[in-house]
């Protein structure tokens, strides 16, 4: 490769000021290799003032990233697969697997925000990953066993885990939820009020613009969507539409949120062969949620896991025998698209996540 087409040697022949003012808005898998240009790449790279300055422009420049890696899992084991391959036409006919070697066995993704996630194990310790990098962070737990929530607040540069639980009270009170917040900043965890919803335990929060997601029934049972300030640590509704409250008061078995371009999406399932999809096309506004596709099945599926990877293309499904299967909305059909690399038969979808250089050692 010739030098006028070798990025690294384009950059290396500009002043150094002029080189420290650019590399900060290059995407982080560029800089996980332009740390090996140097030493003084790598150090520039790897100081915690350029990664919090890298971090807040992506923030920035991306509020809302849709995720380019999927997590799977199978048994204690731990892989990576990149999506962006899906957006090609055509889609291709099988993907690779890449293991994630962390000290931990990790057991259940709870939780995504600028390249970190949120994990536990079996014993229901709770880890912060980085799932580029290999490096991890064990959370202070304490009794919190429920619902999860993960999000970085841009105003204080700090990330937060959201934690609805029981936290061991007794039967009497189960409906009773505790809300705490953990500050990876501070090290610490932090009461609030309680949890003023019936929680319907529809997985971990789904962030998207400093808010964090969940379905719920508020005081009167209607179903409706709770979210989470990152910033202000209080909670708003975001309601449904009446006829999602219609068809999930009456037919509904399972309804599951995820982000897509901005955008809250959620997925309806019927019985063990209907599913619908909506999205909201404007943020917080009930009368902007549109129908995107109802999907009718020959076969039993359950929605464990519900993605939309395009504007075109959504993933449903629980656990798959080394494959990924992809419903396309504008032409009505699946796609099996075969993943290799994992060594056992069975796999789990868990979660998803963008790459990024973020290191928690920043916090510390």
């Amino acid at each position: 490769m010739s030098d006028s087409n070798n990025p690294i040697s384009a950059l290396n022949g500009l002043p150094p000021d002029l080189i420290e003012a650019i590399i900060p808005f290059l995407p982080s898998k560029s800089l996980g290799r332009f740390k090996s240009v140097s030493k003084r790449w790598y150090s520039l790279i790897s100081s915690p003032e350029f990664i919090k300055t890298h971090v807040r422009n992506y923030t920035k420049n991306n509020p809302n990233p849709n995720p380019t890696h999927l997590v799977l899992l199978s048994d204690s084991d731990v892989y990576s697969v990149d999506i962006k391959q899906l957006n090609t036409q055509p889609t291709p006919a099988t993907l690779t697997a890449k293991r994630l070697n962390f000290q931990e066995p990790l057991f259940e993704i709870l939780g995504s925000c600028n390249g970190l996630l949120l994990a536990n194990d079996k014993h229901r310790n709770l880890y912060i990953v980085n799932p580029s990098t290999r490096k991890s962070l064990k959370v202070p737990t304490g009794k919190h066993i429920g619902t999860y929530g993960f999000g970085y607040d841009f105003s204080t540069d700090d990330y937060k885990v959201i934690s609805i639980s029981r936290m061991g009270i007794s039967d009497s009170d189960r409906d009773t939820k505790f809300v705490s917040v953990y500050s990876l900043r501070y090290n610490s965890w932090n009461m609030l009020p309680n949890f003023p919803y019936k929680h319907n335990n529809y997985g971990p929060g789904v962030l998207l613009n400093n808010n964090l997601h969940w379905v719920v029934r508020n005081k009167s049972s209607t179903l409706t969507i709770a979210a989470f300030s990152l910033a202000s640590e209080e909670f708003h509704e975001i309601e449904f539409p009446d006829l999602i409250n219609y068809i999930q008061g009456f037919r509904a078995t399972c309804c599951k949120l995820c982000a897509f371009g901005g955008k809250l999406v959620v997925g309806l399932q019927f019985d063990e062969f209907e599913f619908e999809s909506w999205v909201m096309e404007e943020y917080g506004v009930p009368k902007s949620w549109m129908n995107q596709c109802f999907i009718k099945k020959h076969s039993e599926f359950f929605i464990e896991f519900f993605l939309q990877l395009s504007n075109q293309d959504i993933l449903l499904g629980d656990n798959w025998v080394n494959e990924i299967d992809i419903y396309n909305m504008d032409e009505r059909r699946y796609t099996s698209v075969t993943v290799e690399g994992c060594p056992k038969e069975y796999f789990m979808i868990s979660g998803k996540y963008v790459e990024s250089i973020e290191s928690l050692e920043r916090f510390r």
